[in-house]
């Protein structure tokens, strides 16, 4: 089992939360000492609080053992994997699927008597 990293050594002692808001507040000042529009600093405010979210989110979420961590970062590839090989094989039955169909069309069409162009009732 590996040591799990601290946070601090990480941020400097400030949650990822905490440095999204400083840093989406020093881009808003900046917005309003250049005499932006109202829109453009309501748009950041709230991207700065969207993205603090996620990330305070994210910090609950995932755990803070670097083994757990990796746990779930290969369950996530397995997912993935699973998924490509869902994906494979539902092509090659499709695949399969239209040649049958041909190979129905093309029976169809050799039965037919020569010379008989109008369709089956």
């Amino acid at each position: 089992m590996s040591a799990p990293v601290s946070q601090q050594s990480r941020f400097g002692g400030a949650r990822p939360a905490a440095v999204s808001m400083v840093s989406g507040g020093a881009v808003v000042a900046v917005l309003t000492m250049a005499n932006a529009s109202w829109e453009v600093v309501a748009i950041i405010v709230l991207v700065t609080l969207v993205v603090s979210l996620i990330l305070g989110l994210v910090k609950i979420v995932v755990p803070d053992e670097s083994e757990h961590k990796r746990d779930l970062v290969l369950e996530y590839f397995r997912y993935r994997e699973r998924q490509a090989k869902q994906r494979e094989r539902r092509a090659e039955l499709r695949k399969r699927r239209r040649r049958q169909r041909k190979g129905v069309d093309l029976q169809e069409q050799r039965n037919r008597a020569t010379g008989d162009d109008h369709p089956l009732p």
